[in-house]
C-alpha cells in the first residue's frame, strides 16, 4: 500500500500530492521547453531543472511511486520536445519590478488583497484552495500573475480585477514573457522557483467577456500564470521588490 505522506526536504507531500505530481512530470516537462528550442541542450536543461524540484519523489520508496516517476521523467527528457518550435520569447533576466497586489481567500475565487502576507513552504499563510484536484501541490504554493497583463485585459473591456484568477502575488513593471519555470525569483524576504505555467479552467471564464479564458493559456502570448515552489520563507508587502535571480 502506498505510503499517506512523503517528506522531501522540507515539504510534505501527502498521498494525493505525490501521485498528482508524478501523473504531471511530463506536463510540467513540456511547460519548461514552452517556447524554447527543441535543441538536446533545451531539453537537457529542462529535464535538470525537474531533477532539482521533484526527482527526490523518484527516489522515494513508495513503491507506488517509485517505477511511475522515473518513467515520467525519462519520458518526458527523452520526447517531450519533439516537433516544438521556438516562439521568440525572450528567456533572459528582467529589471526589478514591484510588488503591486497580495491576494488570498478561504476557498475559491476571487481572492482578496491585503498589504502584507506571511509565506511559508506551503504557500501564503491563512489561504487555500476550495479543490485540491488540481491545486495544492508543494510545487504549486505560490501563483503569481503580471498586474500588466490583468490591467490589459481589463483596458479591453474584460470584468477582471486584481486577485480575481486566484493570484496570490500580483508583479508590476516585468517584461511578464522572459519570466518562466525553471527560473528563481525574490520577493520581499522571500525566495522561490517557478514550476509550471498555472492551467486555466472554465471557472475563469467570468473574467472575460467572451468566456475566452484560453487568453490565460501559456500556448497565447506571454498571458500565463505561473506556479512556485517556496524556496525561502518570508513576509511580504505591496510595494516590495520582485525580481528573478541569477543562475
Amino acid at each position: 500500500m502506498a505510503r499517506s505522506t512523503i517528506i522531501v526536504d522540507h515539504y510534505t507531500y501527502e498521498g494525493t500530492d505525490a501521485h498528482r505530481t508524478v501523473l504531471l512530470l511530463g506536463e510540467v516537462f513540456g511547460h519548461h521547453l514552452h517556447g524554447a528550442s527543441p535543441s538536446p541542450e533545451a531539453q537537457q536543461r529542462a529535464a535538470d531543472d525537474l531533477a532539482r524540484l521533484f526527482a527526490p519523489l523518484a527516489g522515494s520508496d513508495d513503491p507506488a511511486l517509485t517505477p511511475r516517476a522515473a518513467h515520467h521523467l525519462g519520458a518526458g527528457h527523452n520526447g517531450a520536445a519533439t516537433g516544438r518550435t521556438s516562439t521568440g520569447v525572450a528567456h533572459g533576466t528582467t529589471s526589478p519590478g514591484v510588488v503591486a497586489g497580495l491576494f488570498l481567500s478561504d476557498g475559491g475565487v476571487p481572492k482578496s488583497a491585503v498589504d502584507s502576507v506571511e509565506i511559508g513552504y506551503r504557500g501564503v499563510l491563512g489561504d487555500r484552495q476550495a479543490s485540491r484536484q488540481h491545486h495544492g501541490r508543494p510545487w504549486q504554493a505560490l501563483c503569481l500573475w503580471s498586474a500588466d497583463v490583468v490591467a490589459a485585459h481589463a483596458a479591453g473591456g474584460h470584468p477582471i480585477t486584481f486577485g480575481s484568477a486566484g493570484e496570490n502575488v500580483s508583479i508590476r513593471g516585468v517584461e511578464w514573457s522572459s519570466w518562466h519555470p525553471g527560473q528563481r525569483v525574490r520577493l520581499g524576504e522571500v525566495e522561490a522557483t517557478l514550476t509550471a505555467y498555472a492551467i486555466p479552467c472554465t471557472k475563469n471564464a467570468r473574467w472575460f467577456s467572451d468566456g475566452d479564458y484560453e487568453r490565460m493559456s501559456h500556448e497565447r502570448p506571454d498571458g500565463s500564470r505561473l506556479y512556485a515552489r517556496v524556496d525561502r520563507p518570508g513576509r511580504v508587502g505591496v510595494g516590495d521588490r520582485a525580481t528573478l535571480l541569477a543562475p
